[in-house]
């Protein structure tokens, strides 16, 4: 595999810092050579470059990936002992793409950062693209599209202006890529027959085979499948002849795609069988899960689901651990299809809510938007004047229609308004006239309507009384001292618990009813806030009852959080011995009704009453009073049946913690 970079002298520099872009078999006598002459080399600084050299080497076949980090941690551990700054930062180089192959893209991300960090810092282009070359290959298996063009057109920008041939050749096939995955054919194309002559001329045959490859694919997907089988074969033979497995493996999946769009489902079946048995030689955890799920959408063509259930969960397993956006999204919707073929419409609606929400995550308007913007950064400055005359227009374009649909909303609105007044006036005229069994119909209506009212207003207050201004304030607060104090992973950790909750409590409040499922996990995502911000761990534990279901139970929405703040704020908060704060979450169902006890080891209510009455915050527990409101409408029975609080005590009369007993009429 060949490369055009300048040329540092000593110790064949241009091997040991290659990208790993082009893919070719181990040259065993050329590791054989590379190991013999570090056995032969006593100049340390010589050696570090050696070992990246072999490295690289068995980093290329995407098989041996188990020596190829080896002597990665070679470089690593004698650039430490020499506090040779340029060798960690070759080993970061190493690791990152070792991670790539493997699935662990966040991982990859990392090393890669410390490798661009340092050479940003020594003003090195040449290298910088190579990072930012493997930082966009991670991206694109990650779905993340926009930063991974971004970053292709800052990579063919250094190496157009080095005169590179072979980096822009596989850049701009990088590039095509990208608008494939975007559904944008014509440009793919474009830069796919703008990368073939580059290979021609440097006779890189497999990297060609790639170009070859990505040519079908949008031929494949646009229906012209005669071009894109005469390219399939062009490429599979190149990849046979060079002894490239991967290459291989990738044809067979292709042409297996192809035999889909043709009908052809038996025959394509068979090509994702053998890129598979290809696969598993491999140790590539995104390859494996996306050969899984290609034979299991095939199975579920053929009718055969139960295979097709058998390979995409194997296919969910392994992506869930790459973290592939786009990935996930095609299982999401395979299931999709496969349940509703079985007539199993809750799972199929399930998974396809998962597969619209992580399509919207990969592919939307903002994201269009912003990958036209990067796309003119390339082009001429006259070109971006023009680009960004053009969007100014369409966004004055998109206002008047937004204007435009404003007025037809509010004439819509205006009729159904007037409508709804004539109707009303209607319905007094007849309700005069009928008689008193009618009259008290209307009066049982109009009292149902004012439960509803009540309710109502109770559901909003409890949302507001969930999670105070105070506990908003503090939290926030305390994510600004840990960024001011450098603890910036501390401070992720609790922010995202932080927007987890809040999160959760919205989608909690849009509908009347949740599920114990989704209620359960909002309490533990609360009680793990708490524990950060007070820098106490607290013992927690949620059980359920084996006969119930919490995925389709159902209750009222954030019915039980206010008992467990009350349960923190007034009882955990106050402890001052050394034994750990506890608290326990059970529920059972009982004579049709759901029990829910929540007890905690705190200092008890009558303490907790005197300290508030020495305390300058003089809070009330709004939530546990607007909860007990809604119980009491909901069941339509005595309060004391609902909830029962026990202060719990020792022999001597001294406070063990509170349990509290609340009654739920099941859903």
């Amino acid at each position: 595999m060949l490369r055009s970079f300048l040329y540092f002298g000593i110790l064949h520099w241009m091997c040991c810092f290659m990208p790993l872009i082009g893919v070719s078999q181990t040259n065993p006598s050329k590791i054989d050579s590379l190991k013999r002459l570090v056995n032969t080399t006593a100049d340390e600084p010589s050696k570090i470059n050696l070992y990246g050299q072999i490295c690289w080497e068995y980093l290329s076949t995407r098989s041996e990936l188990d020596l190829a980090e080896n002597y990665a941690d070679s470089v690593w551990q004698l650039s430490e002992k020499l506090n040779d700054e340029s060798g960690k930062a070759k080993a970061f180089y190493y690791y990152g793409i070792l991670a790539r192959h493997q699935g662990d893209f966040s991982k990859a991300l990392s090393d890669l950062g410390n490798y661009l960090n340092f050479f940003k810092a020594q003003g090195d282009s040449t290298r910088v693209a190579y990072g930012l070359f493997q930082v966009g290959s991670v991206y694109t298996s990650m779905g993340d599209y926009e930063k991974s063009l971004e970053t292709s057109y800052r990579i063919l920008n250094i190496y157009e202006t080095d005169s590179s041939y072979y980096d822009i050749g596989y850049t701009l096939n990088m590039i095509g890529v990208i608008y494939k995955n975007m559904k944008k054919y014509d440009e793919a194309i474009a830069v796919y027959q703008k990368a073939l002559p580059i290979y021609d001329q440097l006779k890189a045959e497999a990297d060609k085979a790639n170009v070859l490859v990505n040519l079908a694919n949008v031929y494949t997907e646009t229906g012209m499948y005669e071009e894109a089988r005469y390219y399939f074969e062009q490429a599979l033979v190149i990849d046979r002849a060079n002894g490239i497995k991967w290459g291989v493996a990738s044809d067979l999946e292709n042409i297996g795609n192809l035999f889909n769009h043709l009908q052809k489902h038996d025959s394509a079946l068979i090509y994702y069988q053998q890129a598979l048995d290809i696969r598993k030689q491999l140790p590539q955890k995104y390859e494996i899960a996306n050969c899984y799920q290609q034979i299991g959408h095939t199975y579920y063509l053929l009718k055969d689901y139960p295979e097709s259930r058998k390979n995409s969960a194997k296919a969910l397993d392994l992506a869930n651990d790459t973290g592939s956006k786009t990935l996930l999204r095609d299982i999401y919707f395979t299931f999709t299809n496969l349940y509703a073929a079985e007539n199993d419409y809750p799972k199929a609606y399930e998974y396809r809510l998962l597969y619209s929400n992580m399509q919207d995550s990969i592919l939307n308007e903002a994201t269009t938007r912003q990958i036209n913007e990067l796309q003119t950064r390339y082009e001429t400055a006259e070109k971006d004047k023009q680009i960004v005359i053009l969007a100014q227009e369409k966004q004055l374009q998109e206002k008047e229609i937004q204007r435009q649909a404003n007025i037809k909303k509010a004439f819509i609105a205006g009729f159904i308004l007037i409508a709804l007044l004539a109707g009303a006036i209607i319905f007094v005229v007849n309700q005069r006239l009928k008689n008193q069994k009618l009259l008290a119909e209307k009066n049982d209506q109009i009292k149902e309507a004012h439960f509803r009212q009540e309710m109502s207003e109770l559901e909003m207050k409890a949302l507001r009384a969930q999670i105070n201004p105070h506990f908003m304030f503090n939290c926030m607060n305390s994510i600004n001292v840990m960024i001011l104090e450098g603890q910036m992973e501390k401070a992720s950790l609790y922010l995202t618990k932080f927007s987890r909750l809040i999160r959760m409590i919205l989608e909690n409040s849009e509908t009347d009813q949740v599920t114990l499922e989704n209620e359960l996990a909002m309490l533990e995502a609360y009680i793990q806030l708490e524990e950060l911000r007070f820098h106490e761990k607290i013992n927690y534990k949620i059980s359920v009852d084996e006969q119930i279901e919490p995925e389709n139970t159902l209750l009222p929405s954030m019915i039980l959080q206010p008992f467990v703040e009350n349960a923190i704020w007034h009882g955990l908060i106050h402890k001052k011995e050394k034994t750990k704060s506890r608290i326990s979450i059970n529920v059972k169902q009982e004579d049709g009704q759901l029990c829910c006890t929540i007890e905690d080891n705190g200092v008890g209510r009558e303490k907790a009453k005197a300290l508030q009455k020495k305390s300058i915050w003089k809070t009330k527990s709004m939530g546990m009073k607007i909860t007990e409101e809604r119980l009491k409408l909901l069941s339509k029975e005595k309060l004391q049946q609902l909830i029962h609080i026990t202060d719990l005590k020792d022999q001597d009369d001294c406070a063990l913690g509170t349990k509290v007993d609340i009654n739920i009429s099941m859903v």
